[in-house]
């Protein structure tokens, strides 16, 4: 079914799955409430005006989401032949844009992206912030062309990636801080703090990133194996896989339960409740179903609860500022 046959809805519907919709509103959401209650009610406590202007925090998240977009629409691009067999219904590449025009689109969207992203390394008088923005576009069009299809580098490279959208909120800001130095002293005795918080945030999504993307390539073995793409589960097995998924969700929830533990020692109970329920519960059931998985659709079922998962712990954020 080519773009002319589409009705309008269905544009529409390939469309958002062109730009994942839902990952970028999770993008944008952990963004926000990461500045809203983390940097300005703990960081600022001392000086609640100092922060960052909303004008160029916005620009910030604008520059994530053309870069995600950028990088969404590039993936699709490589992934044609392999989508063809994984998910032929949700095909964007082919069907509302053509190659060329995918080609084009990821173009203009980083190029956009880099520029505001040098607009905003003037503004905070920091160079090499302007260097961040090309390298990960050029990242995610390396993942897509090659480390998608090279073991265990592709993985890593999309964790990482989505540890940095809570990580260059944290930059941003320290940027915007160091630009004062009567600023800098004023909120220095916080920094220790807000920095441990976001580097559990940056973790927690890294880790979790991480055995959805296992999961995901276990869903989509049937169409990877015939492409050239050396996935886990390609190279070692299902079971294997199911192996290196279930280490990792314990993993984590190991260190949050060590998390947890500090919390109510600190008398934050609410968090740890919430932590616990929302949280540990459904990871503990993706630990046990992850040996029961054997259709794609078992799988694909695992790969919603990791993000479910994943919005749960940003959405604690919420918790943190409701209890201080």
């Amino acid at each position: 079914m080519d773009g002319k046959s589409l009705s309008g809805l269905d544009k529409l519907k390939a469309l958002c799955r062109l730009v994942r919709l839902p990952d970028l509103l999770i993008i944008i959401l952990t963004q926000y409430l990461l500045r809203y209650c983390v940097l300005i009610p703990f960081l600022y406590s001392g000086a609640p005006t100092s922060h960052s202007t909303l004008m160029d925090f916005s620009l910030m998240v604008l520059v994530t989401v053309l870069i995600a977009v950028g990088g969404y629409v590039i993936n699709d691009y490589f992934d044609v032949k392999i989508d063809q067999i994984n998910r032929p219904d949700k095909l964007a590449v082919n069907r509302i844009i053509s190659p060329r025009g995918a080609i084009k689109l990821h173009m203009i969207l980083n190029a956009i992206a880099v520029l505001i992203g040098f607009y905003l390394a003037y503004r905070v008088r920091a160079f090499s912030l302007a260097i961040i923005f090309p390298f990960l576009s050029g990242l995610l069009w390396l993942y897509s062309a090659k480390y998608k299809r090279v073991l265990v580098w592709g993985n890593i490279i999309v964790s990482v990636l989505s540890a940095f959208v809570i990580l260059i909120v944290w930059l941003f800001e320290f940027f915007w801080i160091r630009m004062d130095s009567g600023l800098f002293a004023t909120v220095i005795s916080d920094l220790g703090w807000v920095t441990r918080v976001f580097l559990a945030y940056a973790l927690f999504a890294f880790l979790v990133s991480l055995f959805r993307e296992i999961i995901k390539d276990m869903e989509d073995c049937k169409g990877d194996e015939p492409n050239d793409c050396r996935t886990i589960p390609v190279v070692a097995g299902m079971k294997f896989s199911s192996f290196i998924v279930a280490s990792l969700v314990f993993v984590t929830m190991v260190l949050l339960a060590y998390g947890q533990f500090l919390l109510f020692r600190s008398g934050l109970k609410l968090l740890f409740w919430y932590f616990l329920i929302a949280v540990q519960f459904p990871a503990l059931s993706l630990l046990i179903n992850i040996f029961k998985a054997k259709e794609k659709t078992d799988f694909h079922y695992l790969s919603l609860l990791s993000k479910l998962i994943m919005v749960a712990g940003i959405l604690s954020l919420e918790i943190i500022l409701i209890t201080s």
